[in-house]
């Protein structure tokens, strides 16, 4: 049995352009199942004659209408720049979503969103914020895309089980990308993993905290957010454990010279430790722990280490 409520011939010219339309020829639920991963809209999309941004809208629209089955189905567009359910709840223990106009409700969102930008803690738990600032310090990034941003990580498939952690954290965003690939770097052959959230108003605050002119830098507000899980993930990103000296090193490359005086003067106040700032190839600096600091630190930090990286601290 399809999803199609009656016959849809072939010799049909037009394109279905709006979601009532969509409505009267097709049952939504059946034709949002039908959607599982990235590139399903335009398949579906070109297969039954109806508009992308309609198939957008008949996802969102079976999504919103799941978890509030009563409310009105216009409303369910003016709810759909709500991008997770835990927004979608929170917001409507806010709003009184179903004695709220649509068009009232089109600007709440709006502001809404505004919010989010300026404080993440309306839609996020401390542990996924933790994560996403220990990896940006690390290896991943925010990108931006027109309006909003995403969050970005790759890792190489020896850490599968890593980024699988990662993954189970911020499972509450939907992503865009999950998968494997091979690349050449330094003219080696690299096995990695690709994770990609799809852009969200929240992660517009971390590419702010973090991105000046489309780069990366160090700054005392992004160290104010340091803690021993968000340190801890930094560590696992871009730590190494010298077994012979028993001591850590944070492969900090991407900073310069004043930023890696930022990160020990913090590292000193903050936590008492007094790492050494390297210099390698000419052109890299680096932080070292000191052999008791390294101890300090992996008793600070070792409680949130996944079990699959207890090997940055030297298990």
């Amino acid at each position: 049995m399809t999803e199609e409520k009656t016959e849809y011939k072939a010799e049909s010219i037009h394109v279905l352009a709006g979601l009532e339309a969509v409505r009267k020829k097709f049952d939504l639920i059946k034709l949002s199942n039908r959607i599982k991963k990235k590139g399903d809209t335009l398949i579906l999309a070109n297969e039954l004659r109806i508009k992308p941004r309609t198939i957008s809208l008949v996802k969102e629209e079976v999504r919103i209408l799941s978890h509030f089955p009563n409310l009105e189905k216009s409303k369910a567009s003016a709810l759909s720049r709500l991008k997770t359910d835990r927004e979608l709840k929170i917001f409507s223990e806010k709003y009184n979503i179903y004695n709220t106009s649509f068009r009232k409700l089109i600007d709440l969102v709006k502001k809404w969103n505004k919010e989010i930008e300026k404080d993440p803690f309306l839609i996020i738990t401390q542990k996924e914020h933790d994560l996403i600032i220990g990896s940006l310090l690390g290896d991943s990034s925010i990108r931006q895309r027109d309006r909003n941003s995403c969050f970005r990580v790759s890792h190489s498939i020896k850490q599968k089980d890593y980024i699988n952690w990662k993954y189970e954290i911020l499972k509450n965003f939907v992503f865009s990308e999950f998968y494997q690939r091979k690349r050449i770097l330094n003219k080696r052959q690299i096995h990695m993993i690709n994770l990609a959230t799809r852009t969200h108003f929240v992660f517009n605050y971390y590419r702010n905290l973090f991105y000046k002119n489309n780069v990366k830098v160090i700054s005392k507000d992004i160290l104010n957010h340091l803690n021993p899980r968000s340190l801890a993930i930094w560590v696992c990103d871009d730590g190494s454990f010298s077994k012979t000296q028993g001591y850590i090193i944070l492969c900090t490359n991407s900073f310069n010279l004043k930023q890696h005086k930022l990160i020990k003067e913090f590292f000193n106040k903050n936590f008492g430790l007094d790492p050494t700032i390297g210099y390698r190839d000419k052109k890299y600096y680096y932080l070292r722990f000191k052999k008791e600091d390294s101890k300090k630190l992996i008793k600070m930090i070792k409680p949130f280490i996944p079990n699959c990286m207890k090997y940055k601290i030297g298990e």
